[in-house]
């Protein structure tokens, strides 16, 4: 994680990357090498620095192209972060789904699962499920339980749930 001091001198940085122009350019004048930047108000092109002829074209290559390399790694930057904060919302997501313990796993079956109401009307004799009490009522009387929280508590009554949910996904595949 970036510290505090971190933080504020990327928000420099972009500050000052936006307040420059496009990309930096050379332009030869006689002997003379100059720096020039683009005012991003108007696009009109100034030196911002003398660059002495002598030096290698690398070297005269680094500051023209910096700007552009300076605002792809902001950018890169910005990209990991995004994709830690969707990985990480993923990863919370996975984690809530895994907590959720048979006592809600029936609960929500019972109250939103619209195919495990009819697999109840047609392998279990249930003749009205459109209440949702009632769905839980006959899921209750079938698993011989009196709470769904047995579910969470006595491992007979979690096989007996896990038996159920089985033969169900089995129906529903047909």
């Amino acid at each position: 994680m970036a510290t505090e001091e971190e933080i504020q001198r990327l928000k420099r940085i972009r500050h000052e990357l936006a307040a420059i122009g496009p990309d930096l350019t050379i332009q030869a004048d006689g002997n003379e090498l100059r720096l020039c930047a683009a005012d991003p108000m108007d696009g009109e092109i100034a030196p911002i620095a003398i660059l002495l002829p002598s030096i290698d074209i690398a070297l005269q290559n680094f500051p023209v192209h910096s700007v552009a390399q300076q605002r792809f790694l902001v950018d890169l930057l910005d990209r990991c972060a995004r994709a830690r904060q969707e990985l990480s919302s993923r990863l919370q997501q996975q984690e809530e789904r895994r907590q959720l313990t048979r006592a809600n796993l029936c609960a929500i079956k019972c109250q939103k699962d619209q195919a495990f109401r009819r697999y109840l009307i047609e392998c279990h004799d249930m003749p009205d499920a459109a209440d949702t009490e009632r769905v839980k009522v006959k899921v209750r009387s079938l698993l011989a339980i009196q709470s769904m929280a047995e579910l969470d508590e006595d491992p007979a009554a979690a096989a007996r749930w896990d038996d159920l949910t089985k033969a169900f996904n089995r129906w529903r595949r047909g």
